[in-house]
C-alpha cells in the first residue's frame, strides 16, 4: 500500500506507518518525547520545589529515569517514522525536547529571582541526545529484526499470518 507521503507497509503490529521525511520525523519524535518530559519533568520541580520530595530520593530517581526514557522514546519515534533518517536526528529530537523544557524551566527561575546552574544545561542536553541516540539505535535493531511485513499478491494476508 503507497500513501500520498511515501511509502507504507504493514509492520508486525499491523499497523500501517507510512515513511516520512526526515525533517518531519525528527519534530515528531521531538513531541514524542516531549509528552513523556514534559509532565514527569514538571511534576518532578513540583515535587522538589515544594519540599515534599528531596532531590536524591528514590522518587526523584525513578522520575529521572522516566525523563531519559522519553528521551530514548523520541529518538525510537524518529527512526521508525523515517528509517532512513541519520541517528543524529534522533539525538536532535531529545536534545530539542530537553531544551523546549528547560527553556521554560529557566524562565519560570528568573522571574522568580533563583539561582541558575548554567554549566549543567549542556551536559545533560548532551545526555538527553545520547539517550535519542540509544533509542535510534534500537529501533534501527527493531526494524532489521522485524521488518515491515509484505502483503503476498495471491492471498492478500501478510506473509506467515496463518502459520
Amino acid at each position: 500500500m503507497i500513501s500520498p507521503q511515501g511509502s507504507s507497509e504493514s509492520g508486525p503490529t499491523g499497523l500501517v506507518l507510512p515513511e516520512i521525511a526526515p525533517m518531519q520525523a525528527l519534530w515528531r519524535g521531538t513531541i514524542t518525547a516531549l509528552v513523556v518530559v514534559l509532565p514527569v519533568g514538571i511534576l518532578n520541580q513540583y515535587l522538589v520545589s515544594s519540599g515534599e520530595l528531596s532531590g536524591v530520593s528514590p522518587i526523584a530517581i525513578i522520575f529521572w529515569l522516566l525523563i531519559l526514557l522519553g528521551g530514548a522514546s523520541g529518538g525510537w519515534a524518529v527512526i521508525r517514522l523515517s528509517p532512513r533518517a541519520p541517528l543524529p536526528y534522533a539525538a536532535a529530537a531529545s536534545a530539542l525536547a530537553y531544551l523546549i523544557v528547560q527553556s521554560i524551566g529557566v524562565i519560570i527561575r528568573l522571574l522568580g529571582d533563583k539561582p541558575i546552574g548554567w554549566l549543567g544545561y549542556p551536559l545533560l542536553a548532551l545526555f538527553m541526545a545520547t539517550c535519542g541516540t540509544l533509542g535510534g539505535m534500537y529501533a534501527r535493531r527493531w526494524l532489521r529484526e522485524n521488518g515491515p511485513a509484505r502483503l503476498t499478491e495471491s492471498t492478500g494476508t501478510t506473509e506467515g499470518e496463518f502459520e
